[in-house]
């Protein structure tokens, strides 16, 4: 006779709003324990690169279906938003092993984010999971307003796995946009003489933050069909300045200065786009996918001193870029490349996997 165990639901309460464990029944000790293996992302515009981010934990729900033991198995959510963490090279319940069933397969889906393991590091969406009680079919996921620094959101499903020795492999897609703004000048800032170009502050002026993501695996429970995302109920708009001077330099952005408002800031220079230029550094914001907004740069031309003092000019330009879908989507990167002389600016909008466009030149009065 087969010796089978029950895992009860731990009653504890989890910190995460999505972690929701439901009964897990008829699992044989011999079985394999659930792992993930992540596949990388499914674009190329990774926020940092193209492998699953590092420090990432994922909130996975799974839907068992009828196994060959149809008097022993039936059709049923497996567990529900349980949290895994990774585990050398794959990931694992924290809440103690789960176990692929020793008839059946099981659908997975799973949403990651970098606040699922420390809020203030990411995301931490409210979710709401299944669709007419199958927990692998749907989820709806509420991502607050937050003016903090937040990462990147991802999604993931696999359908119909069974026990697996290595893992069930998932490949994840970003859920957010993300727009960045690359700044270099061939004038670095003397403090000394007074002579170069500082950018004091890059405004998005009008971006959405919040809203509800709704994640659909028609395939799951033995359906057909796409896995597919969308987008509803955005937030307020908001305005978001950065707080800080950014000094051209050859080293680049130095690690000790305060972060941006609202936007990350990176500890790596920027790219020299032209011959001599120097790196101000890059920035960058995540946003849900929304209709494109403008965003202002204003910037000082500090041009010595004279008699009186300092001689500086401060300048205020708006651009706007509205790609031909009009919105910033998800899944896609889009990189502002900014140039700065002492006599103009020019802006060149790049899109990840997007032919460059053609540079916005913008003459100074």
């Amino acid at each position: 006779m087969k010796k089978y165990y029950v895992i009860a639901a731990l009653a504890a309460m989890f910190l995460v709003a999505c972690n929701k464990e439901t009964s897990l029944s008829n699992v044989p000790e011999a079985e394999q324990e659930i792992a993930i293996r992540t596949l990388g992302i499914d674009t190329k515009s990774a926020i940092n690169s193209t492998a699953f981010p590092e420090g990432y934990d994922m909130l996975v729900s799974a839907y068992k279906n009828v196994g060959a033991h149809k008097g022993e198995d039936v059709s049923a959510d497996y567990f529900e938003g349980i949290q895994f963490a990774k585990n050398e090279t794959t990931w694992k319940s924290i809440k103690g092993p789960k176990y692929y069933p020793i008839d059946g397969t099981l659908d997975f889906l799973a949403v990651a984010s970098a606040g699922i393991k420390d809020p203030s590091k990411g995301i931490v969406p409210t979710c709401v999971w299944g669709e007419s009680s199958n927990v692998a079919k749907k989820v709806v996921l509420t991502v607050p307003d937050n003016s903090v620094k937040f990462d990147d959101l991802l999604f993931a499903s696999a359908n119909a796995q069974g026990s697996s020795t290595s893992g069930t492999a998932m490949t994840f897609s970003h859920a957010m946009s993300s727009v960045v703004f690359v700044a270099s000048s061939n004038v670095a800032y003397n403090a000394e003489s007074n002579v170069g170009i500082t950018i004091n502050s890059i405004t998005v002026d009008g971006a959405k933050y919040s809203g509800t993501l709704t994640v659909s695996n028609p395939a799951a429970g033995g359906g057909t069909g796409d896995l597919s995302a969308a987008w509803s109920d955005l937030g307020s708009a908001q305005t978001h300045v950065s707080a800080r001077v950014w000094a051209a330099a050859n080293t680049g952005v130095k690690t000790d200065e305060p972060a941006l408002s609202g936007l990350h800031l990176t500890t790596t220079p920027a790219p020299l786009t032209g011959d001599g230029a120097k790196p101000f550094g890059e920035a960058y914001v995540i946003l849900p996918e929304q209709a494109a907004v403008p965003f202002t740069i204003n910037y000082t031309v500090h041009n010595g001193k004279n008699a009186s003092g300092s001689a500086a000019q401060d300048n205020t330009v708006q651009y706007q870029y509205t790609p031909a879908s009009g919105t910033w989507q998800m899944g896609k990167k889009y990189v502002y490349n900014i140039t700065i002389t002492l006599t103009e600016i020019q802006i060149v909008p790049t899109v990840v996997d997007w032919a460059n466009q053609t540079p916005v030149d913008v003459q100074l009065p």
